[in-house]
C-alpha cells in the first residue's frame, strides 16, 4: 500500500500545485503551506547608491503583517565607496521611520562580495563580515545568526524597509544586493501580509 499522510497518498501531497493567487495562502495543511511558515518567501532588489549625505533607498514595500527570517546584503559592485557610514535599515511609513537596526554601520571602502545581515535587536549594529580576509560574525550565544522579527504596515500608508547611509564621497558609485526572506500573517486561509520589491 502507497504511504499516506491523513489518509492521502504521499505523491498525492508532493504533486499538489502552488495556489499563484498573491491574496491566497497554500491549501492548509498542504507541503506548501508547511514549507512557507517554515523556510519563508524570499524577496531580493539591487541598488545603486548615489547622492551624498544622510540618504535613504525604499527596498521593499510591506503590506500587512509579516515575520522577517532573513536580512542581508552585499556589496555588489564597488566603483567608488571610499566613504559610507550610518548604514541601517528602517521601518519608513512615508512620514516616521524606526531603525531596524543601529544606525552606525560602516561600509566604508569594502570590496565586491562583503555581506551583511542583522543578527541582533534594533539597538545593535547590523554585522559586517568583511572579505578582506576570510571573517565570521555571530550572534550571543544559543541564537541564530540572523535574528527574525515582526512588522506591520502603517493603517492606509504606503510603508516600506529601507536602507539608510550617509556618504562624503562624491560622487559615490557601488552596488548593494538585498535579500530577505519572510513569512505572511495569515488569517481565514488568506495572506494577510507580503513584501513586494521597490
Amino acid at each position: 500500500m502507497p504511504v499516506q499522510i491523513n489518509g492521502v497518498g504521499y505523491t498525492d501531497i508532493v504533486k499538489q500545485a502552488m495556489n499563484e493567487a498573491l491574496s491566497s495562502s497554500p491549501d492548509i495543511d498542504s507541503v506548501h503551506e508547511y514549507h512557507e511558515q517554515s523556510v519563508g518567501e524570499p524577496v531580493e532588489n539591487l541598488i545603486t547608491l548615489s547622492g551624498t549625505g544622510a540618504t535613504s533607498r525604499n527596498l521593499f514595500q510591506v503590506v500587512g503583517t509579516v515575520e522577517l527570517m532573513q536580512m542581508y546584503g552585499c556589496v555588489a559592485d564597488s566603483t567608488s565607496m571610499a566613504n559610507l557610514t550610518g548604514a541601517h535599515w528602517e521601518l519608513y511609513d512615508s512620514l516616521a521611520a524606526v531603525d531596524l537596526t543601529k544606525n552606525d554601520g560602516v561600509l566604508s571602502g569594502m570590496a565586491v562580495g562583503t555581506f551583511f545581515y542583522k543578527n541582533a535587536t534594533a539597538a545593535v549594529t547590523m554585522a559586517v563580515n568583511n572579505n578582506v580576509v576570510g571573517a565570521m560574525s555571530e550572534a550571543v550565544t544559543g541564537v541564530k545568526a540572523f535574528t527574525p522579527f515582526v512588522i506591520t504596515q502603517k493603517f492606509g500608508a504606503d510603508t516600506f524597509i529601507r536602507f539608510t547611509y550617509t556618504t562624503t564621497t562624491n560622487p559615490i558609485n557601488a552596488q548593494l544586493y538585498f535579500r530577505m526572506r519572510f513569512r505572511p500573517h495569515v488569517y481565514d486561509g488568506v495572506n494577510r501580509g507580503t513584501l513586494v520589491a521597490v
